[in-house]
């Protein structure tokens, strides 16, 4: 038994007649017939006896006839919720956001959730490493992180979706350190905070001193949390290394100061990670869509943000398959241990 059978089982049982049927639905009237003894061989029972007036239903029709109303309800709304989630209007997306990722994606969640209501996210913060197993078990649908410069993993697809670049950040207080050509030798001096993630940029940090024939210093704290990475800036004399994008307002207020610095480990891509061949929820696209529009109007002087560099969008993989506003349809889960 399919939808059409059952639309045209109500169609006849609504007029009582097979002439009158066929006419409202607009099929010819051997073949609303056809459809309807097709159904009672499916079903092994007679629907419909005929009356002088036309047909009327048997008591296994009238059986039918409470159930059939309620069958095509469901069934269009079915259809309709289908649509829906296929058009990234309705949904759920678990999401990991790895350390200083995409500094912006409160602001494109939160334009989301309100062009997409019927959308909702579960967010887990986390290191990209600790996240990437979350992605390969099925236990996340997508990573926000930034993009390891090398070794991207063959079963999962990378999409680079914005830039950023990384600055020595301090208190404008701290004088020695705010120019630019601040020796290598000099800056290993400097008291130190660095984030412990990205890994990647750690590393190329302590090698960027060793190729300039300078130790790479001993950071006094070792944090994860860039909040207080950004607290302790404000309490006392220290440096770290932060996205420029997330201490823009810090630094456009006078709080703290941002130093380029002119090293290629600065420049970092930034993008989303979801594992390469799988079916993935159309509520992932319909993100990485809303991030790209952020992209682009950035670029147009009108985003959320204006500090991120806009780049091509490339090809998606091989199948299409933040922190969290206080929306109600964003629950943030607790962080996940490193494994």
């Amino acid at each position: 038994m399919d939808m059409r059978q059952v639309r045209h089982f109500l169609a006849v049982a609504k007029h009582g007649n097979v002439m009158r049927a066929a006419d409202a639905i607009h099929i010819s009237q051997p073949a609303l017939s056809k459809s309807i003894q097709n159904l009672e061989a499916a079903l092994g029972v007679r629907l419909f006896e005929r009356t002088p007036r036309g047909v009327s239903p048997t008591v296994f029709g009238t059986t039918l006839l409470k159930h059939a109303r309620l069958l095509l309800n469901q069934g269009e709304q079915a259809v309709a919720e289908i649509g829906a989630i296929k058009d990234g209007h309705l949904g759920h997306l678990r999401l990991g956001v790895a350390n200083l990722a995409i500094h912006f994606l409160p602001a494109v969640l939160a334009k989301l959730l309100s062009s997409k209501p019927g959308l909702s996210f579960d967010i887990v913060d986390g290191t990209y490493e600790a996240l990437m197993v979350l992605v390969r078990e099925g236990a996340l649908d997508a990573v926000v992180s930034g993009l390891p410069p090398l070794h991207q993993a063959e079963d999962l697809v990378h999409e680079e979706l914005a830039a950023t670049e990384f600055v020595r950040v301090c208190r404008p207080d701290y004088r020695p350190f705010q120019q630019p050509e601040v020796s290598m030798a000099a800056l290993s001096q400097a008291r130190w905070i660095l984030p412990n993630r990205p890994q990647a940029i750690v590393d190329l940090w302590e090698l960027a001193f060793r190729a300039a024939g300078a130790a790479p210093p001993r950071p006094v704290l070792h944090l994860g949390s860039m909040m207080f990475v950004k607290a302790m800036l404000l309490e006392g004399l220290f440096l770290t290394l932060l996205p420029r994008g997330v201490v823009q307002d810090e630094v456009e207020s006078g709080k703290l100061a941002a130093i380029p610095i002119n090293h290629p480990f600065a420049k970092v891509k930034e993008g989303i990670i979801y594992r390469a061949g799988a079916i993935h929820p159309p509520a992932l696209f319909a993100l990485i869509d809303a991030i790209k529009a952020e992209q682009q109007a950035t670029a147009e002087g009108t985003g959320a943000v204006a500090s991120a560099r806009p780049l091509r969008t490339p090809a998606r993989g091989p199948a299409r398959r933040s922190r969290a506003s206080r929306s109600p349809h964003v629950r943030a889960r607790p962080r996940q241990p490193e494994r």
